[in-house]
Parts: structure tokens; sequence; C-alpha cells
């Protein structure tokens, strides 16, 4: 019984650790909407568009270790396509509408502005370095 019970609390600790390893974030520009989904080791990146029901596909970077993570732009156009450039990190998309958001990977640095924000595996230095170049993309980092 007590093996049963040790098990249990053991898998409700895992759980709730798992949890506190997720955070959320909401880029906007333009009436378009990213949603950021952060987990241990995987952050996807998701097209909403104008509308929260509809998704346009997945782009995920994965990292493990102390020296990995991403680091890239998104890069929004007046015609609601968005492009995830990688400039750092192993990225990877499934079912993308690439009418609509794009992923390439890059070698040069991208000059931030009005449309054009920086990602990183750190929110807190992405958003940091937004600030510092006044990018006119909204950004809204929730911690689940």
């Amino acid at each position: 019984m007590y093996k049963h019970l040790i098990v249990l609390v053991l898998v409700a600790l895992f759980f709730t650790a798992c949890k506190w390893n997720t955070s959320e974030a909401y880029y906007q520009y333009g009436g378009v909407t990213i949603k950021r989904v952060d987990r241990s080791g995987e952050t996807s990146f998701f097209y909403l568009g104008s509308s929260p029901e509809k998704s346009s596909g997945k782009i995920w970077a994965r990292y493990s270790g102390i020296n990995d993570g991403f680091s890239g732009y998104l890069r929004f156009y007046k015609s609601g396509k968005v492009d995830v450039l990688s400039s750092n990190g192993h990225f990877q998309s499934s079912m993308v509408d690439t009418n609509r958001f794009s992923f390439q990977e890059i070698d040069e640095q991208i000059k931030l502005g009005d449309s054009v924000c920086v990602i990183m595996l750190s929110t807190r230095y992405e958003a940091e370095r937004n600030k510092a170049n006044k990018s006119k993309i909204k950004v809204l980092y929730k911690n689940l």
C-alpha cells in the first residue's frame, strides 16, 4: 500500500514540476498573433493569425544542455505572413501553411524594426533586446 502511495506522490510531483517549466508568449502585430509555448527542451511557435481557434502549423526548436538553445527573429509582413528566421538552433516545422507562416535558416543579422523582433530561449534577454530596439511588436509573456 505504501509503495503505491509513494509512486502516486512521485507522479504528482513530476507533473507539477513539468507545469512549472511551461510558459507562453504572444507576439502581436498588424492583427496577426504568434503563440509561443516553452516546455522543457522545446519551444514551439504557432501562427494564430487573427483567430485563436485556427492554427497554420507549428515551428519548433529543440535543445538540451547548458550551452544549447536558439536565437533568431520573427518578421511580420503587412500581408499577414510571418517568417521565423533562425540564426542559431535546431528548428523543424509541421503542417505549416507557407503562405502564412514559414521558417528559414539565416547566416546574417537582421535589422530590427517595427515589424521584426528577436526571439531567444531566454525570454528575459529577448524582452530587453526588443525594448532597446523599439520593436512595435507587442509581446505578452505568461508563466503558467
